[in-house]
């Protein structure tokens, strides 16, 4: 099946914007802190396109799509910080398109981290602090039939680029990630990564039911709302298999655990930042405070509480996010009056 599905993979039509395969390091140091045997970061931080991160394997497919209707603006959402809305408008410019986002929030009165690089790479920021989430996409939709009506060719990508079409990046990414684990004789891992919009989770669903059924995976999400989640992954997943002519994956296998959002989706927990500064102080990687933060402190404490690791190798997705500390500095202002001098 592995193979007669690598071979539909490659039948969809994807442009090259992320530097891959990215690596798997081994970060021994962090495990014996954390009390687990091996750890291994896949280091989707690297994957190049504007300081890089998770969402360019979603934008291969994605962004070959628009081209294929040629589409000469793409609109997309996210919050302040969001990791892709920044990565959207870094390819829309690359491949010479506009690129328009929508924030619904107040305009800062600083512009930092992400949105600064929103800003650098051209695209058009609008804020809508009046629109909610849920209604935010009808606003998109009415930009569309504007824009259609102006002549142009709009390509809307929802929230995290979170579709079927995306989440074939990362069931590619399994792929990929196995062909380096069986070159170092690692074998059935527990795999974890930090869930937002769902489509990477909803990837390696699906991936690790075709390319490495013996995975047992765990999302820390970092958004409200688990069982809403769990239901729009196993769809997107489902759907996504549906393209690949395979069975919809069998979700057995995913755990999702709500407990490390703290607050809401955006704002930093104490847990976060303690896992930041560990893994910056024993492996040199930097993570952030919205995703791979809260993702790291979850496995931290399933780890010590004996929930994951204790008898097979831990697969840690790091998928970027590290702009958004150039917006937290206050964070770490204990620190910061406390350092040697």
């Amino acid at each position: 099946m592995s193979k007669g599905t690598n071979m539909k993979l490659n039948e969809f039509p994807k442009i090259e914007c992320a530097i891959l395969p990215t690596p798997i390091q081994d970060a021994p140091v962090l495990a014996r802190e954390i009390g687990i045997k091996q750890l291994l970061i896949k280091r989707d931080d690297n994957t190049g396109l504007a300081m890089g991160g998770n969402k360019a394997r979603k934008l291969e497919f994605l962004m070959a799509d628009a081209l294929n209707i040629d589409a000469d603006v793409v609109l997309a959402c996210g919050g302040i910080q969001s990791n892709f809305v920044r990565m959207t408008a870094a390819v829309a410019k690359k491949l010479g398109m506009s690129c328009i986002i929508f924030v619904p929030e107040k305009e800062p009165d600083h512009y930092e981290g992400n949105l600064l690089l929103d800003v650098i790479l051209g695209a058009e920021v609008r804020f809508l602090p009046d629109i909610s989430w849920k209604h935010l996409e009808d606003e998109m939709d009415a930009e569309v039939e504007r824009l259609k009506a102006a002549g142009r060719t709009p390509y809307l990508i929802p929230v995290g680029g979170s579709t079927p079409l995306g989440a074939l990046g990362y069931v590619n990414a399994v792929n990929e990630a196995k062909a380096q684990l069986d070159a170092i004789g690692v074998t059935d891992v527990d795999m974890v990564t930090a869930m937002g919009s769902g489509g990477t989770l909803a990837g390696l669903l699906l991936g690790t039911n075709i390319f490495m059924p013996g995975t047992r995976l765990t999302g820390i999400s970092v958004v409200l709302g688990e069982d809403y989640m769990r239901t729009k992954i196993i769809k997107i997943a489902a759907e996504a298999a549906e393209m690949l002519d395979v069975n919809a994956p069998d979700a057995s296998n995913m755990k999702i655990f709500g407990g490390y959002v703290g607050k809401a989706y955006g704002i930093p927990t104490s847990e976060a930042k303690a896992a930041i500064l560990l893994t910056a102080q024993t492996e040199g990687i930097i993570l952030d405070p919205v995703y791979t933060g809260k993702a790291m402190a979850g496995l931290i404490d399933l780890a010590r509480k004996g929930e994951i690791g204790s008898d097979r190798p831990v697969l840690f997705w790091h998928t970027g996010g590290s702009p958004a500390l150039f917006a937290n500095t206050s964070l770490f202002q204990n620190e910061i009056d406390n350092m040697p001098r």
